[in-house]
C-alpha cells in the first residue's frame, strides 16, 4: 500500500522519502554549481578574491556532504542551509554582485556571478524544504 502520509512510527513514507532524497541531491548539486560560479569569477579576473578564497571551498564541501551523507545523517541537512545562507549574505553585504550582474558585456564575471547566486538561492530553498519535511528520527 502506497501512502503519502508519514508512517505512525514517525518514519517517512515512500513518497516523502523520495522527495527528501531529491531535495538533498538538488541541494548538493546546486552547491557545487555555486562553487563553480565563484571559480569562474576568479578565472575571469574579478578583483578582490583572496589567494585562497573560502567561498568555493565551503560550498564544495557542503555539496559533497549533502550528496553523500544527507540521507544517512540528519544534521548534515543543516550544512545545506547554513553554507548557502552564509555565501548569499556575504555576497549581498559585499555588494559588487550587482555591478557584475548588470554588465552582461563582461560575460565571464556575469556568468560566474549568475551561477553563484542562482546556485546558492536554489540550494537554500531546497535545504529549507528538506529540513522542514524531514521528520525522521535522529540517527548518527
Amino acid at each position: 500500500m502506497r501512502t503519502t502520509e508519514p508512517l505512525a512510527s514517525g518514519r517517512l513514507g515512500p513518497a516523502q522519502w523520495t522527495m527528501l532524497l531529491a531535495m538533498n541531491r538538488i541541494n548538493g548539486i546546486f552547491l557545487l554549481i555555486a562553487a563553480a560560479g565563484i571559480v569562474l569569477q576568479i578565472i575571469s579576473g574579478v578583483p578582490g578574491y583572496p589567494y585562497v578564497p573560502p567561498g568555493p571551498i565551503i560550498l564544495a564541501v557542503a555539496g559533497i556532504l549533502m550528496l553523500t551523507l544527507a540521507d544517512r545523517i540528519k544534521w548534515i541537512v543543516a550544512v545545506g542551509i547554513v553554507a548557502p545562507a552564509f555565501i548569499l549574505v556575504g555576497g549581498l553585504v559585499e555588494g559588487s554582485i550587482w555591478g557584475r550582474l548588470g554588465n552582461v558585456a563582461d560575460f565571464g564575471p556575469f556568468l560566474g556571478t549568475a551561477l553563484q547566486m542562482g546556485g546558492v538561492i536554489v540550494a537554500l530553498v531546497c535545504g529549507i524544504i528538506a529540513a522542514t519535511k524531514s521528520k525522521r528520527p535522529l540517527r548518527t
